[in-house]
């Protein structure tokens, strides 16, 4: 499981520092061709833009989930924390698996909508900008299945969600998060 996790991630990842490249030309672009005389103003960079967003916001929650930094819980007292851990990570990966079912199944019936529908500026059909729901949902639903067989076997999830964040440093050269993995 870990392994197709690990896989799913790294794609993830690239998907969405790609996205990131390519919303910052597009971006760049669109403002150039406001304030440059000799660069054609294009329309459909703004509906480009809008559909590279939509990508990373969903798929940047999965890969938080991932992580294991999507939300934080700081309700329970510290000298408590050993003994309520385990059922408390339970629960939140209860109410994670059944909004992300939710929004995956939601999601589907969203970008059906979208497969007869195209853009007016860009002709990009809808359905490419749609389906941001249900997929990252899908990947969501993986990292949750992968956090939860991490929880009961008994693993620290939140060392998981540091070591990621150093593995992720190391290769990218940005230094992680401080006091992680120490």
């Amino acid at each position: 499981m870990t392994t197709v996790a690990d896989r799913l991630y790294r794609l993830t990842l690239g998907a969405v520092t790609l996205l990131l490249g390519v919303l910052t030309v597009v971006v760049s672009y669109q403002v150039m061709g406001r304030y440059v005389p000799f660069i054609p103003r294009a329309l459909w960079t703004e509906e480009i833009a809008r559909l590279c967003l939509e990508w990373l916001v969903f798929l940047g929650a999965a890969l938080a989930v991932r992580r294991n930094e999507h939300f934080i819980i700081d309700v329970v007292p510290a000298r408590y924390e050993a003994r309520v851990a385990r059922p408390l990570q339970v629960v939140i990966l209860a109410f994670l698996t059944i909004a992300a079912v939710a929004i995956f199944l939601g999601g589907l019936a969203f970008a059906e909508t979208g497969a007869t529908r195209t853009s007016t500026t860009s002709g990009i059909q809808l359905v490419w900008a749609f389906s941001a729901v249900p997929v990252a949902a899908a990947v969501t639903l993986v990292f949750i299945a992968e956090l939860a067989l991490r929880t009961f076997r008994g693993e620290s999830v939140a060392a998981f969600g540091d070591r990621l964040v150093d593995e992720t440093a190391s290769t990218s050269g940005v230094r992680g998060v401080e006091g992680a993995g120490e």
